[in-house]
C-alpha cells in the first residue's frame, strides 16, 4: 500500500501545465489515469443535470487525447448509475472488455449563489477483453483516489480559464471610450455608462435592466434622466416568461407587440449580447419630448450596446476572479490573505471607536491523523462540514478564515471575552455533534472535536500582531492540556502562573 502511494503522488503530482487551461487539465488526468491503471483508453463524462445525458468532453486512446462528442443516457439501475448515485467506483466485464467507472463529485464557488456550483460524472477507463485483466478492487481504490484527488484541483483550471478570459475582455475594452475605462467597479460602471450615454446623445431617459445570475427575472439596475439625475430601479422585477412584459419579450426574441410598434421612432430597445448570450437590455427613449432617434443614432448606439455588453461581461468576469482568489473552495471560508485585509479595517475601526474586538483561534484535533488514518476524502469531509457549522453560527459582522491546514481564525467585532467564550462554546458543541460516515472502519463513523484559543482588544493585547500571538497561546495551552477546550488568554496567563507556582512550592518540598 505505501508503495501504491508513492506511484499516486508521483503520477498526480500537481504540474503546473496542467493549470494552463480547462482543456489542459483534462489532458493531464487522462494522461495520469492512463498510467496509473495501465489501461488501453480512458473517457472523461461529465453530467448534464438539465438533460439526465452523461457527455463526453475529452478521451485519451493510446498515447493521444482528443475532444469528442458522445452522449449517454444512463439505464436505471445500470452500473453507470448506480457508481454516479454512490459515488463509488463500479468494476464490470462484458463483450466489449473490462471496464472500470470512477465517479467524482466537486463542487465550484459561485459568487452571488448561495455559495456552490456541482460538478459530476464519470471517468470511464478500459480493457481490451483478450489482451487485458479484469480491474481488481485495489485498482479501483486507487483510481477512485487518485482521480478524487486531481479532480479537486479543478477549481485551478477554471480560475486560470476566467482570467484568460477576463483578460481578452479586458484588452477589448480599453480600445472603447474613458466611459468604460472609468471603474471595474459594477455601481460605478453602471453610472458611468448611462451618464455618459445621457450626455453624448441627450435622451430624456436612459434605462439598464439586467437578468439575474439564475436567468429567472429581469432586474432593474439604474436610470438616467435629461436632468442626469441617477435613480436605483431595483425594485423593477419582470419574470423572464413570454407574455409577462414587453421586456421580457424583447429578451426572449418575442413579438414586439403594439406599444413598442406605436412608439417606435422615439424608443429603442437594444438587448446586451455577448457571445450569443443576452445578459441584459438597455432602453433609450424620448417619450417626453416625442423627438424621433434618427437612424445614424441607432445605428451608433446599437454599436455601443455590443460594448456595453462587452464591459459588463469583463465587470462579472472581474469580480468572479476576485472571488475565486478570496475564498477557499471547500469550506467557502474567506482565505488567509483576505482576511489579514479585514483584520486590518477591523482593529481600526476597534481603536477608533473604542470598541472590543475578539479573535477565536480553532484548530481541529487530530486533523492529520484522520487524512493519515481515513484518507483526505475523509478529511476534507470534516472540512466541509466544520466550515458548514461555523458559517451557520456567526453573525453578519463577525469575520472567519481558514487561515491555514485545519486551522481556522474567528474575528469578532465588538465581542467581548465573555461574549467570545459563548461563540466559541457553542461551536466546539455543534462540531462535536458532526459524524463522518466512515464504512470501512470498526465504528462506522468519525466524530470530531475541537481546540480553540481565544484574545480579545484591548484586555489581551494592544496590537494586531499581539493580538493574533496571544490567541495561538491560549490555543497552544489548550492543545498541550488535553485538546478539546476553550481558553481565554487572560485565563492562560493566571493558570500559566499557578503551575509555575506549584512547580516552585513542589521544589521546595523536595518534589
Amino acid at each position: 500500500m505505501r508503495k501504491a502511494k508513492k506511484n499516486l503522488r508521483e503520477i498526480g503530482g500537481e504540474h503546473p501545465s496542467f493549470f494552463v487551461s480547462r482543456e489542459a487539465f483534462l489532458k493531464g488526468l487522462l494522461e495520469s489515469a492512463s498510467r496509473l491503471s495501465a489501461v488501453e483508453r480512458v473517457s472523461f463524462y461529465y453530467y448534464d443535470e438539465k438533460k439526465a445525458l452523461l457527455r463526453l468532453m475529452m478521451r485519451r486512446s493510446g498515447e493521444a487525447s482528443f475532444e469528442a462528442e458522445e452522449d449517454a443516457r444512463l439505464a436505471p439501475d445500470s452500473q453507470a448509475d448506480a457508481a454516479l448515485a454512490s459515488q463509488k467506483p463500479a468494476v464490470f466485464s462484458n463483450k466489449a472488455g473490462h471496464f472500470l467507472l470512477v465517479p467524482y463529485r466537486i463542487e465550484i464557488y459561485m459568487p452571488g449563489t448561495a455559495g456552490q456550483a456541482p460538478l459530476r460524472g464519470l471517468v470511464r477507463l478500459e480493457r481490451p477483453l483478450k489482451k487485458g485483466r479484469r480491474f481488481s478492487p485495489a485498482e479501483a481504490a486507487l483510481a477512485h483516489e487518485h482521480i478524487g484527488d486531481f479532480m479537486r484541483s479543478y477549481y485551478k483550471a477554471e480560475f486560470v480559464n476566467i482570467s484568460g478570459k477576463y483578460a481578452k475582455n479586458l484588452a477589448a475594452i480599453t480600445e472603447l471610450t474613458e466611459i468604460f475605462a472609468n471603474s471595474l467597479r459594477v455601481r460605478d460602471s453602471f453610472k458611468n455608462i448611462l451618464t455618459g450615454i445621457q450626455t453624448y446623445f441627450g435622451f430624456d431617459r436612459v434605462r439598464l435592466y439586467l437578468i439575474d445570475e439564475k436567468g429567472q427575472k429581469l432586474k432593474g439596475e439604474l436610470s438616467s434622466d435629461v436632468r442626469g439625475q441617477i435613480k436605483n430601479i431595483s425594485y423593477e422585477e419582470i419574470p423572464l416568461e413570454a407574455g409577462a412584459h414587453r421586456f421580457a419579450d424583447i429578451v426572449l426574441g418575442k413579438s414586439s407587440g403594439v406599444f413598442m410598434e406605436r412608439y417606435k421612432d422615439c424608443v429603442l430597445y437594444m438587448p446586451l449580447v455577448v457571445q450569443g448570450v443576452t445578459m441584459g437590455l438597455l432602453i433609450v427613449d424620448n417619450l417626453l419630448s416625442q423627438q424621433k432617434i434618427d437612424p445614424e443614432g441607432q445605428a451608433i448606439l446599437k454599436s455601443f450596446a455590443g460594448q456595453i455588453g462587452l464591459a459588463l461581461d469583463n465587470v462579472r468576469l472581474f469580480e468572479k476572479v476576485e472571488e475565486l482568489s478570496l475564498y477557499d473552495e471547500l469550506t467557502k471560508l474567506p482565505l488567509r490573505r483576505y482576511f489579514n485585509q479585514r483584520f486590518q479595517e477591523e482593529f481600526y475601526r476597534a481603536e477608533r471607536f473604542k470598541q472590543p474586538l475578539a479573535v477565536i483561534w480553532a484548530d481541529l484535533d487530530y486533523f492529520k491523523e484522520v487524512n493519515d488514518t481515513y484518507g483526505h476524502q475523509i478529511g476534507d469531509q470534516v472540512l466541509k462540514e466544520a466550515g458548514r457549522v461555523i458559517l451557520a453560527n456567526l453573525r453578519k459582522i463577525d469575520f472567519p478564515c481558514r487561515y491555514g491546514g485545519d486551522e481556522i481564525i474567528i474575528l469578532l467585532p465588538q465581542a467581548t471575552g465573555v461574549e467570545a467564550r459563548k461563540l466559541a462554546a457553542r461551536l466546539a458543541e455543534e462540531i462535536g455533534e458532526i459524524k463522518i460516515p466512515v464504512p470501512f472502519s470498526r465504528t462506522k463513523e468519525l466524530t470530531v472535536s475541537v481546540s480553540l484559543g481565544i484574545s480579545t482588544f484591548p484586555a489581551d493585547a494592544a496590537s494586531m500582531d499581539a493580538l493574533l500571538e496571544k490567541a495561538d497561546d491560549a490555543l497552544y495551552w489548550v492543545k498541550s492540556h488535553g485538546r478539546g477546550r476553550i481558553a481565554l488568554a487572560g485565563d492562560v496567563e493566571r493558570l500559566k502562573a499557578e503551575e509555575k507556582q506549584a512547580k516552585a512550592d513542589a521544589a521546595n518540598w523536595g518534589g
